[in-house]
Formats: C-alpha cells, sequence, structure tokens
C-alpha cells in the first residue's frame, strides 16, 4: 500500500510537470506567432527600401524585443529573476542563436531561388540592393526560417533566460 501512495505521487509531480511545460509551449507558441506577424510585417515593409540582409536583421531584432517582452509579463512571469534589462539581455543571448539559425536558412533560400551571373552580384543583390522578389515568397522563406529557429529559442529561454 505504501508503495502505491509513493507511485500515485510520483504521478501527479509527472503530471504536474508535463501540464506545466505543456501551458508554457503553448504560451510561448501563442506570442512567437505575434511575434511572427511583427517580423513579417518589419521585411515586407522595409524590403523595397532597403537590402533584404539589412531588412531581415531589423525584423529579426524588432521580433525578439517583442516577444522578450511578452512572454517576460505572461509566459514566465513567476520565474522572472534579477532586474529588467538582465532578463533582456539573457533572452536577446538566447533570441540571438534562433536569430542566426533564421537568418542562416532564410539567405540560403533565397540564394536558391534568384537568379545570379556571380558571386559578386549575388553579394550585391543580397547586401546593397533591394531585392526584386516576390513579397509571397519572402514571407515564406522568412516563415521557414522563423520555424527553424523556434526550438532553439524555446530551450534556451527555459534552460537560460528564466531559469
Amino acid at each position: 500500500m505504501k508503495l502505491y501512495g509513493i507511485v500515485m505521487i510520483n504521478f501527479i509531480n509527472i503530471t504536474k510537470n508535463i501540464q506545466s511545460v505543456l501551458e508554457k509551449v503553448i504560451k510561448y507558441s501563442i506570442i512567437g506567432g505575434l511575434g511572427t506577424i511583427v517580423n513579417e510585417g518589419v521585411l515586407l515593409s522595409l524590403k523595397p527600401y532597403i537590402p533584404v540582409s539589412v531588412a531581415l536583421a531589423l525584423a529579426i531584432e524588432i521580433s525578439i524585443l517583442f516577444n522578450f517582452v511578452l512572454n517576460d509579463i505572461w509566459t514566465f512571469k513567476e520565474r522572472r529573476v534579477g532586474n529588467f534589462i538582465k532578463r533582456m539581455y539573457k533572452f536577446h543571448v538566447a533570441a540571438i542563436v534562433g536569430g542566426a539559425i533564421q537568418y542562416v536558412v532564410v539567405i540560403g533560400l533565397i540564394i536558391l531561388l534568384i537568379h545570379y551571373s556571380n558571386l559578386t552580384s549575388l553579394l550585391f543583390l543580397l547586401f546593397f540592393s533591394t531585392l526584386h522578389i516576390s513579397s509571397i515568397y519572402l514571407a515564406i522563406v522568412n516563415f521557414m526560417g522563423i520555424i527553424a529557429g523556434f526550438g532553439v529559442r524555446f530551450i534556451l529561454s527555459i534552460k537560460y533566460v528564466w531559469a
């Protein structure tokens, strides 16, 4: 009978832990979805005016700040340790890893989509001119990059930022 009680207590604790993690994943995903809208909006708004590589970097940075504020006040509110600036710095470190993954995936996929005659023209298109690529293609490619970086961002948020 005593063993049964121990097993039940362990089962209840495991169930609570799973429920807590699932709740965090759902909240983090909702905020990530909103951040995706911000990211896509900034990228597509800036694309006609500045090089896509710069627009992408700005879109990633603005969405990182947006996601941090919402995650700090909603997803991880009970896990806040230290001051706001320290948490924001730690989130930036974690998010930059996911942002770098996103950036590499997006630039890599753009390279596959555009036609270029040599490396010099490719670099010029990416970093020094506005890129004439369909907004829908750019939005899809950017979304693929966001998905690629999502898991890394979430794991680092739990294990490093709000640990």
